[in-house]
């Protein structure tokens, strides 16, 4: 049975604190979502809960997290679940894994030195040895007995892939065998380790790791920040996420809600605008939706609800014409394989005051047979309907109107599909 929780939007405490994380933050986080509107179903409680923010005890941190179980306990009260940030091979110098493991049970480098990390200060533990399997085991099911979580956050494996740079650069050298089945190996581990307590309990894969599907429940992409955002890189991403799942009931989505120019908020059009499109690109690739960083001040707050509660629990019967300053049409949606047909019912969130059209005969349909609304006021809304074949294409059978700048409006068809439109479509692309 598909539980709702994890198909609606999540919120992570990642891009908003960082590790400067606390029991109170994650409250008054909670709340600040829950009191503006926006449907979630899931609090993710992202690095920086252990103690001193060290990584090797998974213990909570007394001062800032006083009462970890509470809190989840508090989460649940509310309806939503939690999931929990763990890397349990992750191992930072002065804990006590770390003096038991140093240097037997780490994994080390074509040199036989211990591979350092400096992107957190950890050493990583060896997971092909009873030792490591063992504290692998005793951290997820202590962390399940005891604070009651529904999903881990499992992020650092050992490695990503033998063939990428992190592997190169620390210069691993395993033998064949281990280099490719370590990965998956360790995240068997960890599901066999939860479904002796719980097995209900959900895994998210750090990135979408080849070999790991069958013991996963969720995936992320990997982290974005910083790459262009062209129309078709994410849609490479998402056919890359689609292949990955292989048809199990793995939910995708992408590194998290944010705007374009910064790793942070600025009061810039294309940080509030592509916060929006960004949600859209998800929404058009039905991808659930993840947030973080708060958009309560931003000028297109209301459009940013509006998608993110429309879409909920990836509604795939919802896709975005125009967010922001970003622009699709079906043909770009139906080349990336995404399914749009008469049923399709489009959103249209733009930045500033455009003309929005609807090519509707690839859509099976007469352009006479849609219809829209502003969400916001739920009035009517005139369109101009065309059903004209000059030089031979469909290119003028289309239904438009004038959508007003940070406004949302609904476009939908009603009846069934046009059988004289869907043909006409076919001998069109032929």
């Amino acid at each position: 049975m598909t539980d709702l929780r994890f198909e609606l939007p999540e919120i992570n405490t990642w891009r908003l604190f960082n590790k400067g994380i606390s029991q109170q933050r994650i409250v008054e986080m909670v709340e600040a979502w829950e009191c503006r509107g926006y449907r979630f179903g899931c609090v993710c409680i992202d690095d920086g809960w252990t103690l001193d923010g060290k990584l090797g005890e998974w213990e909570p941190d007394l001062r800032r997290f006083p009462d970890l179980a509470g809190l989840v306990e508090w989460i649940h009260r509310k309806g939503y679940a939690v999931r929990l940030w763990v890397a349990p091979v992750q191992c930072h110098p002065g804990t006590r894994i770390f003096e038991r493991a140093f240097p037997d049970h780490l994994l080390k480098n074509a040199d036989g030195d211990t591979a350092f990390y400096t992107g957190l200060g950890t050493f990583r533990i060896d997971t092909r040895t009873a030792m490591g399997q063992e504290h692998v085991r005793e951290v997820l099911q202590r962390l399940i007995r005891d604070y009651g979580v529904d999903a881990f956050k499992v992020d650092f494996p050992p490695f990503y892939h033998p063939a990428d740079k992190f592997y190169q650069e620390h210069r691993f050298s395993f033998p064949e065998h281990d280099a490719q089945t370590m990965v998956p190996n360790f995240y068997r581990l960890v599901r066999e380790s939860i479904d002796a307590v719980n097995p209900r309990v959900r895994v998210e894969c750090a990135r979408d790791l080849p070999g790991c599907q069958p013991y996963i429940n969720d995936t992320i992409c990997g982290d974005l920040v910083g790459h262009e955002r062209t129309w078709s890189m994410l849609v490479e991403v998402a056919e890359r996420l689609r292949n990955y799942t292989q048809g199990k009931e793995i939910v995708p989505w992408l590194e998290m809600a944010w705007g374009e120019g910064s790793d942070a908020p600025t009061p810039k059009v294309e940080w509030y605008a592509g916060m929006l499109e960004w949600i859209a690109a998800s929404i058009n690739l039905e991808l659930k939706l993840e947030h973080s960083f708060q958009p309560f001040e931003y000028p297109n707050v209301e459009q940013i609800r509006c998608l993110t509660n429309l879409y909920g629990p990836r509604n795939r019967q919802y896709k975005v014409l125009c967010a922001g300053r970003k622009t699709v049409n079906v043909r770009d949606l139906l080349a990336a394989r995404v399914d749009v047909n008469a049923n399709t019912r489009f959103l249209i969130a733009p930045e500033e005051t455009m003309t929005v059209t609807l090519h509707t005969a690839e859509l099976g349909t007469n352009a006479l047979a849609w219809h829209a609304r502003n969400v916001f006021t739920n009035m009517p809304v005139d369109m101009r309907a065309r059903n004209e074949f000059w030089g031979g294409t469909i290119e003028w059978c289309q239904s438009s109107f004038e959508a007003q700048g940070r406004e949302v409006y609904e476009i939908w068809h009603e009846g069934e599909p046009d059988q004289y439109f869907m043909e006409l479509y076919k001998r069109n692309k032929k």
